[in-house]
């Protein structure tokens, strides 16, 4: 490839991304501080949000899930420039992620408080997960609509307004979380019910705003909004085909994540404390992986959809080379301010801040490996493989990371928590090898829209 040619593919890459990463950086420093803020209450309060997140968790990636079969051939569509089955595909969207939230909600009104016993077996640190938990049920179809919109936005390259409704959602959150979890102005004193409630008030004002966005800029794909749930029989059918895998992926990889968190709380309690601090920190690092590895799909699959499978080859390395480098420059920021990071929760154990920034520096090294992950998987759902994402992504952690921790946890009785952190997140090291190989043998793209014209599927 030519040097010009790399230098205008990174940057078309930055400017789809950049908003992406933006609005990612915007929500989790909403989930940072509210950490923070629940965190100035107690343990109890602290430890018990953070349970019901990892439940909340899973949903949330869940409904991410059910629209990403549909942005694989959204992306495509629009590389061919057919505006009617990018209508269907956002129709789609709408219906699958509306139906997956209601069965979310379903399966939390019913099991709420079994799932949080599987963390710990404090009452009080459960009644405060449950609690938690029951008032966000009332986010998750609102959560599902603004998917829907956003993702198809960001497929279109309309990523900066989207951004802009995020980052005014988060100080909305933080505004009433304020409020509500210390009781200022004269509002009641809820703690983490506050932060329950600055997360649903955020919810809310992000699908107005998105519905009213989608209806001022008149978008391709929602100017015939009525007739575009009038999807053709084939392309509903390959629509499905394509969604479950990545929607199982999405619940599976999900709740692998947050079987390694049973497996760390069952080593020790002070988990419960230690990884709400480490995980919101690290995340909000990450998005920048993410926001990239998006960027990566759109550009990527639009490519794809030309049927232009050298430039897409070509293309895939440049991306990883590039991110790699972006990695390596957040990994040494995220080493140097993690003391700083820690020093902001005061209210915790020296025991707890110790550990914390042991795994946070650890996590800085770690970023490498799971950036290079993320653009591989990002790279499989251009190519419109949903299953070689599903045994790459979500395969992986069942057949491998899970049982590895729990033969460590299990086998090796003395391993401090710290050492088993260290040890089980290593093993993403085979899973990149893995998809190196599967990227330098080419055969992770293919044209869906071509397939589904020809009425075949894999």
């Amino acid at each position: 490839m030519k040097k010009k040619s790399i230098s205008s593919f990174i940057l078309l890459l930055l400017s789809v991304s950049v908003p992406i990463i933006l609005q990612s950086v915007f929500s989790n420093l909403a989930s940072l501080v509210d950490t923070m803020m629940v965190g100035k209450l107690d343990d109890i309060s602290l430890s018990g949000v953070y349970i019901a997140t990892q439940i909340i968790f899973v949903i949330n990636l869940g409904i991410f899930g059910s629209v990403e079969g549909a942005s694989a051939f959204f992306c495509q569509f629009l590389g061919k420039k057919d505006t009617k089955r990018m209508g269907n595909t956002f129709a789609f969207k709408l219906l699958s992620s509306t139906l997956f939230a209601i069965i979310a909600m379903i399966i939390v009104f019913i099991f709420a408080r079994p799932l949080a016993f599987l963390f710990t077996d404090v009452e009080a640190k459960v009644d405060v997960a449950v609690n938690y938990m029951m008032l966000l049920t009332t986010t998750f179809i609102p959560f599902g609509i603004t998917v829907s919109i956003t993702t198809s936005m960001r497929e279109m390259h309309k990523s900066v307004v989207p951004m802009i409704i995020t980052f005014v959602g988060v100080l909305v959150n933080i505004g009433v979380n304020y409020l509500f979890i210390f009781g200022k102005l004269g509002f009641p004193n809820l703690g983490s019910t506050g932060a329950a409630i600055g997360t649903i008030v955020n919810r809310y004002f992000e699908m107005i705003a998105c519905i009213i966005l989608l209806i001022v800029m008149k978008c391709d794909f929602s100017k015939d909004f009525l007739n575009s749930f009038k999807i053709e029989k084939p392309l509903f059918k390959n629509l499905v085909i394509k969604s479950i895998p990545l929607l199982l992926n999405e619940l599976l990889w999900s709740l692998g994540q947050t079987g390694l968190v049973y497996v760390f709380t069952q080593k020790a309690e002070i988990a419960t404390n230690v990884l709400p601090i480490v995980t919101t920190v690290f995340n909000l690092v990450l998005v920048v992986s993410i926001g990239l590895g998006n960027g990566v799909s759109i550009v990527i699959g639009n490519i794809i959809g030309e049927n232009d499978m050298k430039d897409a080859q070509n293309k895939a390395y440049v991306s990883l080379i590039f991110t790699t480098i972006v990695s390596i420059i957040l990994g040494v920021i995220l080493y140097i301010i993690t003391p700083f990071i820690v020093n902001f929760y005061s209210e915790q154990s020296d025991l707890v801040r110790e550990l914390a920034e042991k795994l946070l520096k650890f996590d800085s090294l770690y970023l490498i490996i799971t950036t290079i992950n993320t653009i591989i998987f990002f790279l499989f759902r251009a190519g419109g493989r949903s299953f070689i994402v599903f045994l790459f992504d979500s395969a992986f952690s069942w057949i491998v990371s899970i049982p590895c921790a729990l033969l460590f946890l299990h086998a090796f009785p003395h391993l401090s928590f710290e050492k088993l952190f260290y040890y089980v997140y290593l093993i993403d090291v085979f899973k990149t090898l893995i998809g190196m190989g599967l990227v330098f043998s080419k055969t992770w793209h293919k044209n869906i829209i071509n397939q589904y014209e020809k009425g075949t599927s894999d």
